[in-house]
C-alpha cells in the first residue's frame, strides 16, 4: 500500500503542480492499522485557494480512478520503489528504526520483529500485478471520500 500511495502521489505531483499549477506540494501516502488487520487508506492531499478547491478534487479523484482503472506502469513502479528501498536500506544502520519502530513495541508486538526481518525481501518482492491488482480495488471513485477544509471567511 506504501508502494500505491508513492505512485499516486507522483501521479498528483505531476498532474497538479506541473500541470495545472494550483499547487506546490499535493502528496499522497497510505496508512494502516497496527490493531486491526486489513484496515487502512490511502490519502491524496493538497493545499491550494478556495477557488480551486473543487479542481483539486475532481483532479485528485479522476487520477485516483484512473490508477484503479488503467493501472500503474512498471516504470511507475520502479521510481517509486527504488527510493524506498535504499530508505529501508539506510534505516538498518540507523537505531531510531531499531529503537523506536523495532525494539520499543516487539514485546507487545512480537510480529514486528519478524516484520523487520523480512521487510526489505517484501519490498523487493512487489510486482506491478500486485499493485494494479491493490489500485483497482481500493481507489476507484466510489471509495473516495472527498474532504474540504476552507477559511470562515
Amino acid at each position: 500500500m506504501n508502494i500505491l500511495g508513492e505512485i499516486f502521489g507522483d501521479r498528483l505531483r505531476e498532474e497538479i503542480r506541473e500541470k495545472l499549477g494550483a499547487s506546490y506540494s499535493p502528496n499522497a501516502g497510505a496508512s494502516g492499522s497496527d490493531a486491526l488487520n486489513n484496515v487502512g487508506y490511502i490519502i491524496g492531499q493538497s493545499i491550494g485557494k478556495p477557488e480551486d478547491l473543487e479542481l483539486l478534487l475532481k483532479t485528485m479523484r479522476d487520477l485516483a480512478d484512473k490508477l484503479a482503472t488503467e493501472g500503474a506502469t512498471a516504470d511507475e513502479l520502479d521510481r517509486a520503489l527504488k527510493p524506498t528501498l535504499g530508505q529501508l536500506e539506510k534505516s538498518l544502520r540507523d537505531n531510531s528504526y531499531w529503537l523506536n519502530t523495532v525494539m520499543s513495541q516487539c514485546q507487545s508486538d512480537p510480529k514486528r520483529l519478524d516484520l523487520a526481518r523480512g521487510r526489505d525481501a517484501d519490498y523487493r518482492s512487489i510486482t506491478l500485478k500486485e499493485i494494479n491488482s491493490l489500485a483497482k480495488k481500493y481507489l476507484t471513485g466510489e471509495n473516495a471520500i472527498l474532504i474540504t477544509i476552507k477559511p470562515a471567511n
